[in-house]
């Protein structure tokens, strides 16, 4: 009787390793400052989108200053780590 009992709790032992959270992973999400212009020779700038925070789903979030363009680049600002911003 004894060797069910040791091969149940080894099942049980490994079902609940097997199914542990995965929640103290980091989640990391990047976050960036675009410069917009006018056109696509990037010489007139007519806006920005400046990276604001992190919002609960751990995504970033932005403000748009200026005038939206599909004339942007890209710069690396930061990540959004577990919901907390973290700049480079």
């Amino acid at each position: 009787m004894r060797k069910p009992f040791n091969i149940l709790s080894s099942i049980a032992v490994a079902a609940v390793l097997l199914s542990a959270n995965p929640a103290s992973a980091q989640s990391v999400n990047p976050a960036y400052n675009t410069t917009l212009y006018s056109d696509a020779s990037h010489t007139t700038q007519v806006g920005s989108i400046i990276w604001t925070g992190c919002d609960h789903n751990n995504f970033p979030t932005y403000r748009l200053f200026g005038t939206y363009s599909v004339y942007g680049v890209d710069e690396p600002a930061g990540y959004c780590v577990d919901g907390d911003m973290q700049p480079l």
